[in-house]
């Protein structure tokens, strides 16, 4: 949907027809015929100023929450810096974001519309969606993202695999963290066993040449400026032990919950909604913003291969299924 348009129109993606158009053509879609359901993502006022105007006002809405339609605005703190400009585009976004979260409050309070929430975490539910538009959600499921684990299947993994580090991160935002890699990965450089280690880096964005300059002259350190499709990523889990996967702000960590399907020891920070997919049977948790205690994990496994390969076992992905 894109408020502007004021035409229906379609295209095909994966062999999929799509609609695309504005708010009366909305209407006038679901107006056309009856539905049994109506799905949204990224819900937004045009959506459901659109159903409210048509016949199928009274029809089921599922709604997916988890991302920055019901966020407060300073929960990306890390995105903020120093600069004049910046701050100033920050302070002038401050009353769209309350526009956006009051609506939101209004929409999970709706009782004209039926609809019910599904938020991919309780962390991201209650902490979040709840705290931040000062509601209360009644009617919802948490349902997690889906992880497909017949692509990332489980193999088991060789003592030596603790050396063999991957990273793969989005560079366009702080909230990924990778400069806690780095300086974790500093703080390994002063170890007399460093140049065992295989550290394998792939990402893309506008931080990536800024935030690995650091990093970029270790020799075991491979730096990959691209993303990868899913059968890459897999045969990538397979040649590796550990998945290094900091974080500020997470509603679950798709990726790295991939990498546990397929058996890598996940190293990260437990904040935000991470505590519910990965503990100490599985992971290794540092604290926020704690770039030596994601050091001290992988320390630990390379002095410990007994405890890389228990978290490592079959019988720890059914622990991670079961959780």
């Amino acid at each position: 949907m894109n408020a502007k348009e004021t035409s229906l129109a379609y295209y095909k993606f994966n062999n999929t027809f799509v609609l695309s158009g504005g708010k009366e053509e909305l209407t006038n879609v679901l107006n056309a015929k009856k539905y049994k359901k109506i799905l949204i993502h990224f819900v937004d006022h045009h959506m459901i100023e659109s159903i409210e105007a048509s016949q199928a006002a009274k029809t089921p809405i599922l709604i997916w929450i988890h991302g920055v339609e019901t966020e407060k605005w300073y929960r990306r703190w890390f995105n903020f810096s120093g600069d004049a400009a910046a701050l100033e585009k920050t302070l002038a976004s401050i009353k769209e974001n309350k526009k956006r979260t009051d609506f939101m409050k209004s929409v999970y309070e709706s009782k004209t519309l039926n609809i019910k929430f599904i938020f991919v975490s309780k962390w991201f539910k209650e902490a979040v969606a709840e705290a931040d538009t000062n509601a209360f959600v009644e009617d919802y499921s948490i349902i997690h993202n889906v992880v497909d684990d017949k692509m990332f299947d489980y193999v088991p993994k060789d003592a030596n695999q603790r050396k063999k580090i991957l990273s793969i991160r989005p560079f366009a935002s702080h909230k990924y963290a990778n400069d806690l890699s780095v300086k974790a990965i500093l703080a390994l450089s002063q170890k007399d066993y460093f140049e065992e280690f295989e550290f394998n880096i792939y990402g893309h964005g506008v931080l990536f040449d800024k935030t690995l300059e650091p990093i970029k002259h270790f020799s075991n350190v491979h730096i990959h400026n691209y993303f990868l499709p899913q059968t890459e990523i897999a045969k990538l889990h397979k040649e590796h032990g550990i998945f290094l996967c900091p974080t500020r702000l997470d509603s679950q960590g798709v990726s790295m919950c991939e990498a546990m399907s397929s058996g890598l020891i996940p190293i990260t920070n437990g904040v935000t909604a991470i505590p519910e997919f990965v503990d100490d049977e599985c992971g290794c948790l540092a604290g926020r913003e704690d770039s030596q205690g994601l050091a001290d994990a992988i320390d630990f496994l390379y002095h410990h291969p007994e405890e890389f390969q228990k978290k490592a076992h079959e019988e720890t992905m059914q622990y991670r299924k079961s959780h």
